[in-house]
């Protein structure tokens, strides 16, 4: 039984991780999911575990595949991604900036 409560909690955190990086409440995504907020709640806090319908539909919610949903510890990998995404185009754009700047500096 442990193992599978194991499984209840990490699906939900896996769920949780990837609902809030997208800024959206259990609401948002029962919507776009199609099912209510109530089995979001549960599924998130492991009360319940998702049937497979559910959980195909949740995973194409969140634009990820069931088996990421289902994989322990990995929380943290789609939160990195997303900020090195984000911060690594602010380098890319502060970089051309500098070299920009020292071409014009170079030109006069």
């Amino acid at each position: 039984m442990k193992k599978v409560q194991e499984l209840k909690n990490t699906l939900g955190q896996n769920i949780k991780t990837r609902r809030e990086s997208r800024g959206w409440n259990q609401e948002e995504l029962s919507v776009k999911a199609g099912v209510s907020k109530n089995t979001i709640s549960d599924i998130e806090t492991g009360q319940k575990f998702a049937r497979a319908n559910t959980l195909v539909k949740l995973a194409e919610s969140l634009e990820t595949e069931v088996y990421e949903l289902l994989k322990p510890k990995d929380i943290f990998p789609d939160k990195a991604a997303d900020i090195i995404k984000k911060y690594g185009e602010e380098v890319k754009k502060t970089v051309e900036e500098v070299g920009n700047l020292l071409l014009e500096k170079k030109k006069k």
